[in-house]
């Protein structure tokens, strides 16, 4: 009797296993967005010889990429359906077997692990779905769909959306009882080329020439319709990191200098005004051609402080004049200067690059998961008035500098060049009690000249400025704010020099008793020009 027992077994195992069935599991859908919704169907497809009329599976999602929504049985109508759902345990596959064979996992869980065949697990979520029917299944049937909202993956611990979702067993059976060996369509289901999410540390990298100053500078960061999402300064490195930012997702940039810095007077000079009137001499045409002294496109939008679309001209020359002469023009200017600043700033790749005749700032950049180099960009910035780059950056790109024969064939005027040059300063009390400030220079061929000079107004007042730099020179002095004066010289010619010797006297009345003049006089400005454009660095001996 045992033996036809077994051999009826032997046959009953041989007729189920003919055809295996299988457990399919796929979206229903397309997702490419965090934040978008999965829809997940379980269904049944038939194999030979075997009518299901018990359904079983049970499956586990990753709930740190996957968040559930809802769920909506496909039972057919008569069918007795439940759902039972676990958060924090994950399957244990039964050890030297096949994974796929959703039969011998069931009998594993339910025969011969039984406790052991789960472990805790938090990112994961288990569901187990019950389909009971008394007519067969079709070929076919759909047990259940599921939706699912999918989940930034940023801060998960996880770095790809593979095998979110894995069926872990399947219980098949015929009406008598029979088990129907079953297989499952795939190891687990992935979703590739999920877009969005946090971008996570984003890193903006501030380009100028004022490397000193880093932490005067803020940054803002806008959306696609111009909400600002990120603000803040630089520190002292000129970096600036930025979180909350979303992948796939395109941003602008900018970079701004406040206008409470304390030497925004020493960014526009009697070097910028040499080099702006020299192009309002040879070019005037703008960035779309003629001849030009500049050696970057983007010094004509630079030189333009009055505000006419990149052309350069003696409007803009008269503004700069009369700002270092600290003479009220009564025109609107965009001069950088004590208590105002116009920026310019893009990404400093294509910073000051000309396309079709325009001199652009791209601003725009888009934080890609895939993509680290995405994470961070380089802004430049600069300054209008600011011509000769001092306290700006200089652009890159190749499409950003002017071409030789653009430029006056003595490639005057370029900003590039510098060289040092010694003066002497004394500074004295002569027999009136007065404090005498005398700039003594040797240098030649200097068109022209500037001092700013810091002095205690709490003890001393200016009382008057000798010049003695030449009979047709431009000479001026104004005090730019209490304490510090502006003193130089320029010849709008180009042809006389600042005559050598004491060019610029100083006297100053004490306002209390002294005995040396130690400490009571400085520089913040100190620089010349020559006619070919050279800045001049003055050394104090």
């Amino acid at each position: 009797m045992k033996k036809i027992l077994l051999l009826l077994v032997s046959v009953m195992f041989t007729l189920s296993s003919y055809g295996q069935s299988s457990i399919d599991y796929s979206p229903v859908n397309t997702v490419t967005q965090v934040g978008d919704t999965l829809i997940m169907k379980f269904q049944y497809f038939k194999g030979d010889g075997n009518d299901l009329t018990l359904g079983q599976l049970d499956f586990e999602y990753n709930n740190k990429l996957l968040s559930y929504v809802s769920h909506e049985s496909q039972a057919p109508t008569g069918a007795s359906f439940a759902r039972n759902n676990w958060t924090g345990y994950k399957f244990v596959p039964k050890a030297d077997s096949d994974e796929d064979d959703m039969d011998v996992q069931y009998t594993w869980w339910k025969d011969e692990a039984g406790a052991n065949s789960y472990e805790t697990g938090a990112d994961w979520s288990v569901e187990r779905v019950t389909i009971q029917s008394a007519s067969a299944l079709e070929n076919g049937q759909e047990f259940i769909k599921y939706s699912f909202k999918v989940k930034d993956k940023f801060g998960s611990g996880y770095s790809n959306y593979n095998d979110i979702i894995k069926v872990n067993w399947a219980n098949y059976q015929e009406s008598d009882g029979t088990q129907i060996q079953t297989t499952r369509s795939k190891d687990g289901q992935d979703l590739s080329g999920i877009e969005g999410g946090n971008a996570g540390n984003f890193v903006i990298n501030l380009k100028t020439a004022n490397t000193d100053n880093y932490t005067d500078y803020s940054y803002t960061v806008k959306n696609g319709v111009g909400e600002s999402v990120a603000t803040g300064t630089f520190d002292e490195s000129g970096q600036a990191s930025i979180s909350d930012l979303e992948n796939n997702v395109t941003y602008t940039a900018e970079a701004n200098l406040t206008e409470a810095a304390s030497y925004l007077d020493e960014v526009v000079t009697v070097s910028d005004l040499a080099l702006v009137f020299a192009e309002a001499i040879g070019a005037g045409s703008g960035p779309s051609g003629g001849s030009t002294t500049f050696d970057y496109f983007v010094q004509d939008i630079m030189a333009d402080v009055v505000g006419d679309g990149g052309v350069v001209d003696f409007q803009d020359s008269y503004e700069i004049l009369a700002y270092l002469q600290g003479v009220d023009s009564s025109n609107t200017n965009l001069i950088t200067q004590d208590g105002q600043t116009e920026d310019y700033s893009g990404i400093a790749s294509t910073y000051g690059a000309v396309a079709n005749d325009v001199v652009t700032f791209a601003k725009s950049f888009t934080p890609i998961d895939s993509d680290a180099s995405s994470k961070t960009i380089d802004l430049a910035h600069g300054l209008v008035g600011d011509v000769n780059f001092s306290h700006s950056y200089t652009p890159v790109v190749e499409s950003g500098g002017k071409s030789t024969s653009a430029r006056q064939s003595s490639a005057r005027y370029s900003k590039r060049d510098s060289e040092d040059a010694n003066i002497d300063l004394i500074s004295e009390i002569n027999d009136e009690g007065q404090v005498v400030f005398s700039i003594n220079s040797d240098v030649e061929g200097m068109v022209g000249s500037q001092f700013n000079i810091v002095y205690d107004p709490n003890v001393l007042s200016l009382e008057n400025v000798i010049f003695d730099t030449g009979n047709t020179m431009t000479n001026f002095s104004n005090i730019v704010q209490n304490g510090i004066v502006r003193v130089g010289s320029f010849d709008q010619n180009f042809e006389s020099t600042v005559k050598e010797g004491t060019p610029y006297k100083l006297i100053f009345t004490p306002l209390e008793t002294i005995e040396n003049t130690s400490g009571l006089i400085s520089f913040r400005v100190k620089e010349g020009v020559k006619a070919d454009g050279t800045k001049i660095n003055f050394i104090i001996q």
